[in-house]
């Protein structure tokens, strides 16, 4: 547009809302693209108009743009663009390739204007230079160059503008590629803009007050505008490394799959009474999950538990959008439209010592998206029949009571909103039911699994071809010819990677690629690098240099900071907010003056705002959250670099010790794996296991805890067991740590420590109470405890039965022991096969099958012994932990496992699974009244020590899924066997009733609820193909008296 000095006199009438379209010469193709809305926006128009019951002032709109407006006027073109801005609400500036002085001067003029006055700008740049074709000469070449520079620097100022306090700020778009995705984003901005005017702009004639219900739905749509817009666009993981690349959600997520366990623990009776419910657990995708929950089994809140990285914000991201969009939404259940919350629960507010309302939170949440919303709006939304309230990350809640509370307050929200439906998230180490985390209101839980191979594939084939085609033209090839060039390249990328991971030699790395977040890190370091880190930490160490450093190195950019001097800024301010502010999100102002203080001591240095900046727009390792905080892209990141510092700190007086008092704390837990992964001093872990010892804090540990303790000496490069070996010799030594010790020890798998363990038993300093015992052991090593026989008063019949002597497993089998078995199907333990042919045991497999109702054809329908035979869970990382009780094994498959053990030794029925007679006597037994003819003890421990506590058994969710065998000593029967209460549920010989073939189960699961599962009398039953995560079994072997 060229300015002009004519005078002219536009009318502008005042019940006419305006729509100002500014725009340079070389972006009028798509001024014209945008002026092709007017029908969609006449539409959105009336249904705002009729949503206000038409009490706005404004009965019509109308564009307004230069080239149609003002040059067919006479007179003045300034003054009429003048006039115009002053009347316009809503103004749109368009750029292509160069900024424009007039028009930027438009921008600056409504800019000032929007200080004084409610308006809502949209300003829109292109993704990336227009292609030129090729240039006339070298000065236009350099021109374009120039101009392409001048606009970038201008969307760099009005970006960092528009995040100040008081700015005159814009409404933030994302880029463009093209005028088909300019006027797509443009119009649900320009609705977004329309809803606001109209809902807040009324009449001077109309002396009462807009009613409240009109309002109130405006704002509705306001609010699910901009949950749209937050979560519709994401960018890839390292985006900057590939230009910010404007994502849907829709095109990206891969639907993850839940395990989702529903359990009737009325089942479990005495009598052997089943429930009509049948407990089942099976991967369900995310919509399923939804709709069985909330709509088959009618509950009102969903517990979605995943590990780190899993992807728990981004599922709740996707069903936000899924239960927004009409076209979507029955699929997940909802027969009307959705009204969509979302809350960040770290988020909540208190007021003196208790939790604000939901509403109250909702609104200050609303706050920071720029909404002004009243509580009042979201109580009446909350009471909509079709509500569906997301909130995400409980574990997030640093304080442990904190996170109590915040349960509570979830239970009193669900109940007061009782025809809403809720949806939380968490870790596992947040929600643990043995630290009182637990929501007592009714739900159903599902965990988030591992991706499978195919989600693998069609992540990484999704991924790769996003960051392809992010990638510029060349002006030599055709658009759809470089497109399809792209997409094989995608493809060939995807298959790469998977082919690398499949090699055995990376189990490692193909174990960590189930977890969405380490496997675009993977993607986004092979599509640069071509090639993978070795493992967990080495891929964060190499994503965070990738992102820091080497992405802009790549493309001939000087770094702000090298990777090794931003990571010196980094990890220290990581730990701050770890120790000190203890929790995920910062205020700007306070993380600059942090990391300010590190800059400073730098050879290069730079300021805190500028560092941060780079931070967000080029590394993309920092979220801006909010108008006033920072949080990381993935906490993770701030984890890692916090266990980093952790190591560097450790020259300081009293660090170690510190660090000592916060373990256990859920807060803490992947910090100390990051920790110890970089403990590059054999002394340094002795010190700290010596400390840990010596701390109050190993008096009485939880599971949880000894499972992160012997997760970091499994973990730790170079470590000693010194220290724990002369506190397990010292005499002083508590009979709990000395049981603490033992596990440790154990988890070394060296021999040295393996020799203290056995001068310990040598010793006599045991203070556990010595149980006189005939034991043996098999070939693995497996422990067999002798049960004297007798007769006793069977639960079933209440007649006498008496059983003979018997060797009981002391420990259900683990999946150390029972991968010995797939191993030898698989050709990997030739010492068995020597002893008995692969080919002699599947003979005599085939011929016990065959006098076992549908054994035979459950083997057929999988000739491979070692798929038919592997447990199903075998790559869960919940449960395929070596000393964690096999699960995932049907009852074909704990035969097949007796008949294996049984030739290995010789004898051909030496082994067998308990019938339930032999079951009862062995868990609860009498023996020590051998003149009277009793019913068995309620429990497998002895009568004096009582009911069931998260003491004696695994059992309410407390640990939430299965832990190592032998975690419970104080729950061990007289004899001295194991959990035969709680962890899982165990196969049994005989069948639960005659007339079917589900075979019966004893001894309760980690997930029942009811203390009268682990009664040595209750009872249970499943089809013997089952492969669940709460079955495994125990093994029999006859005594010599009682075979002879």
């Amino acid at each position: 547009m060229q300015p002009d000095t004519r005078n002219a006199t536009p009318e502008f009438p005042p019940d006419e809302l305006l729509i100002f379209i500014g725009h340079s010469d070389d972006a009028s193709a798509e001024a014209e693209a945008l002026k092709l809305l007017r029908p969609e926006i006449e539409k959105s128009f009336r249904e705002f108009l009729k949503v206000n019951l038409h009490r706005s002032r404004f009965r019509r709109w109308v564009f307004w743009e230069w080239r149609e407006d003002a040059l067919p006027i006479t007179g003045g073109q300034e003054a009429v663009v003048r006039d115009a801005l002053d009347h316009a609400r809503i103004a749109i500036f368009v750029f292509k390739e160069r900024v424009g002085a007039v028009t930027w001067q438009e921008l600056e003029k409504v800019r000032e204007r929007s200080r004084k006055q409610r308006l809502h700008i949209l300003a829109f740049f292109p993704e990336k230079q227009p292609d030129h074709g090729t240039f006339p000469n070298a000065e236009a070449k350099l021109q374009a160059a120039e101009d392409w520079t001048a606009l970038l620097k201008r969307q760099m100022q009005l970006t960092s503008d528009w995040t100040e306090k008081n700015s005159c700020s814009l409404t933030p778009c994302p880029n463009y590629q093209n005028c088909d995705d300019l006027v797509k984003v443009a119009l649900e901005k320009l609705k977004v803009a329309m809803a606001d005017i109209l809902a807040v702009e009324s009449p001077a004639y109309l002396p009462e007050p807009l009613p409240q219900v009109d309002v109130s739905v405006a704002l509705l749509q306001r609010y699910h505008a901009t949950l749209k817009q937050q979560f519709g666009d994401m960018t890839l993981m390292g985006s900057p490394a590939f230009g910010h690349v404007p994502l849907k959600l829709s095109e990206t997520f891969v639907s993850l799959s839940l395990s989702g366990s529903l359990h009737c623990e009325d089942r479990t009776t005495a009598q052997g009474c089943r429930c009509d419910d049948v407990v089942y657990e099976k991967s369900s995708t995310p919509e399923k999950v939804m709709r069985g929950v909330f709509f088959e089994q009618r509950c009102s809140l969903l517990l979605i538990i995943g590990e780190p990285g899993s992807g728990k914000t981004t599922l709740l991201k996707h069903y936000a959008l899924c239960c927004l969009d009409e076209q979507q939404r029955e699929r997940y259940g909802f027969k009307r439209a959705v009204t969509v919350f979302f809350l960040p629960l770290r988020e909540l507010q208190k007021r003196g010592n208790r939790y604000r309302s939901l509403e109250e939170n909702l609104a200050a949440s609303s706050h920071k998206q720029l909404l002004t919303i009243k509580k009042e709006h979201f109580t009446q939304w909350l009471e909509q029949p079709s509500a569906l309230v997301l909130l995400d990350g409980l574990d997030e809640i640093s304080n442990v009571n904190d996170r109590i509370a915040a349960c509570k307050w979830i239970t009193r929200t669900v109940r007061r909103f009782t025809k809403a439906k809720f949806v939380v998230t968490s870790r596992s180490t947040g929600y643990r039911k043995g630290d009182g985390i637990e929501i007592e209101a009714g739900h159903r839980r599902a965990d988030i699994l591992d991706f499978s191979l195919e989600q693998k594939r069609e992540f990484l084939q999704r991924w790769f071809k996003a960051a392809l085609l992010a990638e510029i033209r060349p002006g030599t090839i055709a658009f759809k010819e470089w497109q399809a060039e792209q997409e094989s390249r995608a493809t060939g990328k995807a298959q790469a990677i998977l082919a690398f991971l499949e090699d055995e030699k990376n189990k490692s790395l193909r174990l960590l690629a189930g977890v969405p977040l380490l496997l675009q890190i993977m993607a986004m370091l092979w599509k640069e690098r071509g090639y993978l880190a070795e493992g967990r930490i080495e891929l964060y160490d190499a994503a965070l240099n990738f992102m820091l450093d080497y992405r802009d190195r790549y493309r001939a950019i000087e770094p702000s900071l090298a990777a090794k001097d931003a990571r010196r800024v980094l990890s220290p301010v990581s730990l701050w907010m770890q120790d000190e502010l203890k929790k995920d999100e910062v205020d700007r102002a306070e993380m600059q003056q942090q990391m300010q203080v590190q800059l400073d001591t730098l050879n290069k240095s730079l300021q805190a705002e500028d560092f941060c900046r780079n931070l967000v727009d080029r590394a993309g390792l920092l979220l801006e959250y909010g108008d006033h905080h920072y949080v990381f892209r993935h906490k993770s990141f701030r984890e890692y670099m916090a266990g980093v510092q952790l190591v560097k700190n450790m020259h300081r007086p009293d660090a170690l010790k510190n660090l000592v008092s916060h373990f256990g704390d859920d807060w803490w837990t992947e910090v100390f794996r990051f920790f110890i992964a970089h403990v590059e001093d054999a002394d340094l872990f002795n010190r700290f296991m010596e400390l840990l010892f010596d701390s109050p804090v190993t008096d009485a540990l939880e599971p949880k805890q000894l499972d992160l303790l012997i997760t970091l000496i499994e973990e730790a490069p170079q470590s000693k067991s010194d220290a724990l070996k002369n506190k397990l010799l010292a005499p002083g030594t508590t009979l709990e740590r000395q049981r603490y010790l033992l596990e440790c020890l154990k988890a070394f798998h060296k021999p040295d420590a393996e020799a203290v363990i056995q001068e310990f038993r040598k010793s006599g300093l045991s203070k556990e109470k010595v149980i006189v015992a005939d034991v043996e052991r098999d070939m693995l090593e497996a422990e067999y405890i002798l049960i004297k026989g007798g007769t006793f008063v069977y639960s079933r019949t209440k007649k006498p039965e008496t059983v003979p002597e018997l060797y009981v497993a002391k420990y259900t089998v683990t999946n150390r022991h029972y991968r010995r078995f797939t191993g030898y199907l698989d050709a990997n333990e030739p010492e068995f096969a020597e002893r008995v042919p692969v080919e002699t045991y599947r003979k005599s497999l085939q011929e016990l099958a065959s006098g076992i109702e549908g054994f035979s054809e459950w083997l057929k329908k999988e000739p491979a012994l070692v798929s038919r035979f592997r447990s199903f869970y075998d790559d869960d990382k919940r449960f395929n932990k070596d000393e964690q009780p096999i699960v995932g094994v049907s009852w074909f498959a704990a035969k097949a496992w007796c008949l294996w053990l049984s030739l290995l030794e010789g004898e051909s029925a030496r082994y067998q699974l308990p019938d339930e007679v032999q079951w009862e006597w062995a868990a609860g037994g009498q023996r020590d009244k051998r003149d009277t003819v009793l019913k068995v003890r309620y429990y497998p421990w002895p009568e004096e020590k009582g009911k069931p506590d998260k003491t004696r058994a695994n059992y309410n969710n407390h640990e939430g899924g299965t832990t190592p065998v032998g975690r419970y000593p104080e729950g061990a029967t007289p004899e001295g066997l194991y959990d035969m209460a709680g962890n899982v549920w165990e196969w049994t010989e005989n069948l639960y009733k005659k007339e079917e073939n589900w075979r019966a189960l004893r001894g309760g699961a980690y997930y029942s609820d009811k203390a009268d599962a682990l009664r040595c009398s209750s009872r249970y039953a499943d089809l013997p193909r089952s492969r669940n995560s709460y079955i495994g079994f125990r093994v029999i072997r006859s005594s010599h008296s009682s075979s002879s």
